[in-house]
């Protein structure tokens, strides 16, 4: 089972020709994480850039990630629309080093498709994965599809589907997770994908978060978690808002915002740009957001 904590969605790192994988910065990073007390690491999601590797690259990625930071639990990122595809990669990823699936729903023929179509095909991936699955919620990334409470609901039943990663900002939907209290009982766990909300998830019942911002201030979140368990919600409530300012920049710049952020806190990499399309810089907007960002620098070296 998955501890309660944060956990970190990766970038993949890559040389100034944005082409080659950059592997040393990658372990780096990784170890980084480790030691600001991150729980665990999602390797291959979207903030991996997934759709831009092969499968070899992503196993390549994984292993190198497993060697750096054996002790932390690693997720891997499955996005594949067909059930034996999507099995084909979970078992790479497991051989690889990874210990969880993180599943997005088979989403090519968009909203038109039906919730129960959305049950079927995961509990034919469940039933077969030798990870056990996590349901991957990215409407941004999958056709606008929502995977909607009640399916989760039903999906948490299954013996090999053991929690889900919510990345949309209804805090209606993320209520009806937390607090039921059938799905807990299934051992089901439920990490928001928005820092941003963190406080408001943990409040409903979320186990934690697995937040892109984290990879360039881990303690920061780990502290929001921290403070929350410990009772100190006034220090939570600070540590949210410095934390929720900073996640401007991720919803306004994606994965080059992202790893732009990494890159300007801990100098790690050759460039923060990605392979094309992703290979262009960030607007010169970024400069409204760089308070948010110094803000949050500041609190994490004080932590």
């Amino acid at each position: 089972m998955l501890q309660r904590g944060i956990y970190t969605p990766v970038p993949t790192f890559f040389k100034k020709d944005c082409v080659t994988i950059d592997y040393e910065t990658q372990a780096k990073h990784a170890r980084f994480l480790k030691e600001n007390g991150i729980s665990g690491i999602v390797v291959m999601g979207s903030t991996g850039e997934l759709s831009h590797l092969t499968r070899a690259e992503r196993a390549k990625v994984v292993e190198n990630i497993h060697s750096a930071v054996p002790e932390l639990p690693l997720l891997g990122g499955v996005s594949q629309a067909s059930v034996e595809e999507a099995l084909l990669e979970i078992e790479s990823l497991k051989n690889a080093g990874v210990s969880y699936a993180l599943v997005l729903p088979s989403s090519y023929y968009g909203p038109g498709t039906k919730q129960q179509g959305i049950i079927d095909w995961y509990t034919k991936v469940a039933e077969k994965s030798v990870l056990p699955v996590l349901v991957y919620i990215y409407p941004g990334v999958c056709n606008n599809i929502v995977v909607e409470p009640t399916t989760v609901k039903t999906l948490s039943a299954h013996p090999n589907i053991v929690g889900t990663k919510v990345s949309h900002g209804d805090v209606g939907h993320h209520a009806l997770l937390g607090l039921d209290k059938e799905i807990a009982a299934n051992g089901f766990q439920c990490f928001t994908g928005l820092g941003q909300i963190l406080l408001p998830a943990l409040s409903v019942g979320f186990q934690g978060a697995v937040d892109a911002l984290s990879g360039a201030f881990p303690k920061l979140f780990v502290s929001i978690l921290k403070a929350y368990d410990s009772g100190d919600f006034e220090k939570a409530r600070e540590l949210q808002l410095i934390a929720t300012r900073g996640e401007e920049l991720v919803v306004r710049f994606g994965v080059v915002g992202i790893k732009k952020a990494i890159h300007t806190a801990t100098g790690f990499g050759e460039t923060y740009l990605g392979r094309a399309p992703l290979n262009q810089d960030v607007s010169p907007e970024w400069e409204n957001y760089a308070p948010y960002l110094s803000a949050c620098a500041e609190t994490h070296k004080s932590l």
